[in-house]
């Protein structure tokens, strides 16, 4: 087959090659299993490979004791699987070998290449071309390769498997980024009895990305779970498939991603580009989709310990039986934090509680169990079978401490407890010598030393168990995206690259927003007339494509009702546009919409996600309060309220001290709508705030006074 001729395999084929290979060829394989070459045959051989080990090394035999080979065309059979551990500048032709050799992955160690920039970039660059000439998918380069643990097939010179301690298998899988740190939580979670199917690092991601791993381990039958430490994405849009994959197998993916505090998108003109900084979009992205997005690797092996059973609640009701009252408040605050109830019983269960536990204990919920139970262990199994029978239990918490003494009794009871339900129950057992952790883990019952990690890992359980469905939004059947369109090609064909608020509201409009009534006038007699048409109170302000936000430089009047003072503030407006430079401006006579609460709704093209939707509370102050919330659009009118019932300042939308509620529902079928735009013109709009939207009382709807658009140009790369 020549070097050009696509590959037979599918990409499908080819992961499923890499993440489940029978045979195995060391390109550059060592004799000696200490060097960086030498350690993938050694670990193939020491924890057990059931499949071929094919050394590939020119000047030698035999490798470790293996037939070696000095290329691989002297390989008989297929191999699913090529490790490259040669030099950088040899690696391009060892992956134009493997296409010839009709290999359909291969696993890249090298480092040297983009990441020291130079004649790195260059030898990347060769290196993809390799990969697009001989159809090979490749993980790397620069990564330390994979840790298959059904199969024992551990490609990879990784330290996390110098320690001579046996590959724990279970159905958490594990990518991460970063190399050498992915080592660390992949040793930590094997420490903590956490077993893994998969573990991955994916080096520059040349060729196979985060998301495509993603998706392949989520269609793995052995991969119920998957953990994902994260530097950076490409292919948003991608991962989010992947994460629509897991959701509908009921697969959970937990994320760390570093970079919370990491400058956001560069903010243009609009107030949208702040609020949706880079972080701001990935969160509210992976929110949207079910990704479950923790602080860090601690936060992610406490929740991989719950998902890893493979349980699900029902609701969202704790019952916490602790031999402490002190630590039994703890969970109780813990719980609260992420959304856990931890309600009291009513009066006949309690009585039943009580019957079971010391006199001087409390049946209310937290349960406490008193000291009694470090003499008295089998109070914990008479509270455990009430506490399993209790109809308004969605899970239980046991809280223990040192205890070694009578450590096996209380194991038994919990371990009984937990087989005889299928409601998730965790331990926390703080103090003592550690062993009876270690054995509760061994026995996959969730362990942990803090109440908090606890209510955390619960926490994020019943986010997933009671997860709503995914969107999925349809296109309002009225919106007109021809005048849309035509309105962008005028603003082009002028060379401009920001349209004055009355075009862009005539934007909006196109796509079904409401918006206060208005008028463009050209002088302070044409913007009388148009105050007196529109009738009631007007605003005048200043109208210009060239100024953004014009309350900054005072061109705005609010509130006139007469015909001299609207005269009046034309005349003042002129005057302040003269003095900003803009000799053209005209004038937006507009109708004072009733009082609302107000809101901002943008949208912008993310380079990752592509077209987004941004909600929060709005008016001049949008930026000093940064109350907002991220999606990925089109949206549907669910998750736009979702989206405002998210904002911290959501509240203000109910009856707070007797007003009336607001009407959500209109304000979420803007968002909706303005999603659309987003997703159908993001080719051409690069930003555009509505500031303020008014959010009316419930029945009044929402109506927009204030729009900004800025059209992609050559204002996004300078």
């Amino acid at each position: 087959m020549p070097e050009s001729a696509p590959h037979p395999h599918s990409t499908g084929e080819a992961l499923q090659k890499l993440l489940h290979p029978r045979s195995i060829a060391i390109l550059g394989a060592s004799d000696n299993p200490t060097k960086l070459s030498g350690r993938p045959v050694d670990y193939l051989k020491r924890f057990g490979f059931t499949g071929r080990i094919l050394p590939v090394n020119a000047t030698r035999s035999h490798v470790q004791g293996l037939p070696a080979y000095r290329g691989l065309d002297e390989v008989d059979g297929d191999i699913d699987l090529a490790m490259i551990m040669l030099s950088a500048e040899q690696t391009a032709d060892a992956v134009r070998a493997c296409g010839k050799r009709g290999i359909p992955a291969a696993i890249v160690g090298a480092s040297g290449f983009a990441e020291v920039g130079g004649a790195g970039a260059a030898l990347q660059r060769d290196l993809k071309a390799a990969i697009d000439e001989s159809g090979v998918r490749v993980l790397g380069p620069n990564c330390l390769g994979m840790i298959a643990s059904r199969d024992r097939a551990v490609p990879t010179f990784s330290s996390a498997l110098d320690e001579d301690a046996p590959l724990l298998e279970g159905p958490v899988a594990f990518l991460s980024q970063s190399g050498a740190f992915g080592g660390f939580v992949f040793n930590a979670a094997q420490n903590l009895g956490i077993g893994i199917s998969h573990y991955l690092n994916t080096g520059n991601e040349v060729d196979l990305s985060v998301a495509e791993l993603l998706d392949g381990l989520v269609r793995t039958d052995q991969t119920q779970v998957v953990l994902a430490y994260l530097e950076g994405v490409t292919g948003g849009r991608r991962l989010l498939e992947a994460a629509r994959q897991a959701h509908e197998r009921d697969k959970p993916i937990i994320a760390v991603k570093v970079g919370r505090s990491a400058a956001g998108a560069r903010a243009a003109q609009s107030h949208t580009a702040s609020l949706a900084g880079e972080d701001a979009v990935f969160d509210g992205a992976v929110r949207q989709y079910g990704i479950l997005r923790v602080d860090g690797p601690e936060s992610m092996l406490d929740a991989a310990q719950v998902f890893a059973t493979g349980r699900r609640v029902r609701g969202r009701r704790l019952t916490s039986l602790s031999v402490s009252g002190g630590a039994g408040a703890l969970m109780a605050d813990g719980a609260a934090a992420h959304g856990i109830e931890v309600r009291a019983w009513d009066e006949d269960w309690q009585r039943t509680m009580a019957a079971a536990i010391p006199a001087y204990g409390s049946p209310r919920n937290p349960v406490d169990l008193t000291g009694t139970l470090v003499a008295e262990p089998d109070i914990l199994r008479r509270a455990l079978r009430v506490a399993v029978e209790h109809p308004g239990t969605d899970m239980i918490a046991v809280l223990l401490g040192c205890a070694d003494n009578c450590a096996e009794q209380l194991i038994d009871a919990v371990a009984d407890a937990y087989r005889s339900t299928d409601r998730p129950l965790v331990v926390v057992w703080t103090g003592g010598s550690g062993r009876p952790r270690k054995r509760l883990r061994d026995l996959g019952i969730p362990c942990y030393t803090d109440p908090a990690q606890a209510a955390a890992a619960l926490g994020l359980l019943a986010d997933f168990s009671l997860r709503p469905a995914l969107p999925a939004p349809q296109r309002p059947a009225d919106v007109d995206t021809d005048a849309a369109r035509a309105l962008l090609a005028g603003a082009r064909a002028a060379g401009r690259v920001q349209l004055d608020e009355h075009e862009s509201t005539q934007l909006i409009a196109a796509y079904g927003v409401p918006c206060a009534a208005a008028r463009p006038v050209g002088s302070a007699e044409e913007a009388v007339a148009a105050a007196v048409e529109l009738g009631g109170p007007v605003a005048v302000k200043l109208l210009s494509d060239r100024i953004g936000h014009k309350s900054d430089i005072g061109g705005v009047r609010l509130g006139l009702d007469d015909a001299d003072s609207v005269r009046e503030a034309a005349d003042d407006l002129f005057r302040i546009a003269r003095g900003a430079g803009v000799e053209d401006a005209r004038l937006l006579v507009q109708r004072m919409a009733s009082a609302g609460i107000e809101l901002i709704v943008g949208i912008k093209h993310d380079p990752v996600f592509g077209p987004v939707v941004v909600v929060g509370l709005g008016g001049v102050l949008v930026e000093a309060l940064s109350d907002s919330q991220v999606a990925v659009a089109p949206v549907d009118t669910d998750t736009a309220r979702r989206l405002l019932l998210s904002l911290r300042g959501s509240r203000l939308f109910g009856a707070v001290r007797g007003n009336t509620p607001r009407d959500v529902d209109a304000a979420a079928e803007v968002i909706a709508r303005l999603s659309w735009l987003a997703a159908d013109l993001s080719e051409d709009i690069a930003e555009l705030d509505v500031n303020p939207l008014l959010l009316g009382a419930q029945g009044q709807g929402a109506v927009a006074v204030d729009a900004l658009a800025v059209l992609t140009g050559p204002t996004e790369t300078e």
